[in-house]
């Protein structure tokens, strides 16, 4: 069987026509490709850093598993608009100083993509944090088992 590659896609409606049926016959692996290539796809039209683009990308994937999870399009509105009002450095200092992990962290690292969190975001860009939310951002990845060799690289 030829199962395409989702790298190669450029459109998003496509991306989720062979995410559906990658869920329906189970290819479960096929299916969070396609949700991170959709992510990969969003935070690409922001260019204004590369702050920002990998923090749409971490915020689209998270809404891709919510909304799989949901069975419905869902939007992470509140995050949105405390990105509209502050940024995405704030929004993700203000993430790491919070007790519990950002969101899509699980999903990202159960499926070898902890490079994607908005700790590693954080590891990979802290001149742009303060030292307290870098090292909240590595103690949360050291407490999940992720070694930010992994991630800041």
């Amino acid at each position: 069987m030829n199962i395409p590659d989702p790298q190669t896609f450029t459109d998003p409606e496509k991306l989720r026509k062979l995410m559906a049926n990658a869920v329906r016959l189970g290819y479960d692996d096929l299916a969070f490709q396609c949700k991170i290539r959709i992510a990969e796809l969003v935070g690409d039209a922001h260019k204004e850093s590369a702050v920002e683009r990998e923090f749409w990308t971490n915020l689209a994937a998270a809404e891709e598993f919510r909304s799989a999870d949901n069975g419905r399009v869902t939007r992470l509105v509140k995050v949105r608009a405390k990105h509209k009002r502050v940024g995405a450095e704030k929004v993700l200092s203000d993430q790491m100083m919070e007790e519990g992990l950002s969101d899509g962290f699980d999903k990202l690292v159960a499926n070898g993509r902890a490079d994607l969190t908005g700790e590693a975001i954080v590891m990979r860009h802290e001149d742009s944090f303060s030292v307290d939310a870098v090292n909240a951002a590595r103690k949360k990845l050291m407490d999940k088992g992720v070694a930010t060799a992994d991630v800041v690289g």
